[in-house]
């Protein structure tokens, strides 16, 4: 097994106001021939809450309560280069195992929304350096690598990344246009009816900026939330609906397997336009949840793999302190 890398990351020990974000890939080889389901997306889940529970029974137990916000999100297994686009669909429709061998690389992304969750995984990854193993269905991977932050080539759009809420407030820079990337299927859920639960499979702007603000109000540090300056989220919603328009979509149905049925879910990309005044004290709020799309997810069951999200558009100016904007040159 390569050695296992940290890429550049502060460990955690991270003032509580800042309330630190982390966007992480996993590199992952098979051990041996091994069968497992193509986006793994459950699997993932399961794997991900084993590590903490070998490390923190108590925070494992938390995580796992139903019907709550998830202060995590991980992604479906990536990699699977050996199968065509049209082998890959099939097998994801149809939840088809594949299999997977030793020489194959794949990946895996974790983010998190709480210091103390990463705090259990790095220290899993030190003191397990040469045993990291993990394993999805009937399939056993090592890690060979944990990336934390940009590779130097690829700073621009990656999936990993590092940073905080309090980092995250100051792009306040409102942008013309902000375009979405959806990695894997997502969807909305609305509800339940007598005969089942209702999904909005439409990447509407106000259903993708309340879940982020959802997040953010349940996460973030109090000092940090649209209610510390006077905005309810709900109002933030609807003034949303008003002020953002789909300017241009690309966007495809997607299913994600499942034990009973494969759930539907958009996938692709879209961009919203705002047609409302960049000055109000709602248009700010707009480019801070869009950087947070990255570590938040947006929608259902992102703690399964589903809404894997990124801002591909955004600028790289922030404001320093009040009156006073600074550039800077990435996240």
């Amino acid at each position: 097994m390569q050695e296992v890398t940290y890429a550049s990351l502060q460990t955690g020990m991270a003032a509580p106001a800042r309330g630190e974000l982390f966007s992480i890939l996993l590199r992952l080889h098979p051990i041996e021939v091994g069968w497992v389901s193509p986006g793994a997306g459950r699997e993932a889940h399961a794997a991900f809450l084993d590590i903490v529970r070998q490390n923190d029974e108590a925070l494992a137990e938390q995580l796992h309560q139903p019907n709550q916000r998830r202060p995590f999100t991980v992604g479906l297994l990536q990699g699977f280069n050996h199968l065509t686009a049209a082998q890959l669909e099939e097998a994801m429709t149809r939840n088809r195992q594949v299999q997977v061998s030793p020489g194959q690389v794949y990946w895996l992304r974790i983010t998190i929304l709480d210091t103390a969750i990463f705090g259990v995984l790095f220290q899993h990854l030190i003191t397990k350096p040469r045993t990291f193993i993990i394993r999805l269905g009937e399939a056993r991977f090592e890690v060979s690598r944990l990336i934390g932050s940009p590779e130097p080539d690829t700073a621009a759009n990656s999936w990993a990344a590092y940073s905080s809420f309090a980092d995250l407030s100051t792009h306040t820079a409102v942008q013309r246009e902000y375009a979405f990337e959806f990695a894997t299927p997502t969807a909305f859920s609305m509800g339940q009816k007598s005969w089942g639960k209702v999904m909005n499979l439409l990447p509407e702007p106000a259903h993708v900026f309340e879940s982020l603000a959802r997040q953010w109000e349940v996460f973030a540090p109090a000092h940090l939330r649209l209610t510390a300056h006077e905005l309810n989220p709900r109002d933030f919603v609807i003034w949303c609906a008003e002020s953002l328009i789909v300017a241009r979509y690309r966007l495809e149905t997607r299913y994600l397997p499942s034990n009973k049925f494969a759930q539907p879910g958009f996938q692709g990309t879209i961009s919203y336009e705002l047609k409302r005044a960049q000055a109000s004290r709602e248009a700010r709020w707009l480019t801070p949840l869009a950087h947070f799309a990255l570590f938040s997810g947006v929608g259902y069951k992102t703690s399964m793999g589903m809404g894997q999200t990124r801002c591909i558009n955004l600028t790289s100016v922030k404001t320093a302190s009040a009156g006073n904007a600074e550039e800077t040159t990435g996240e």
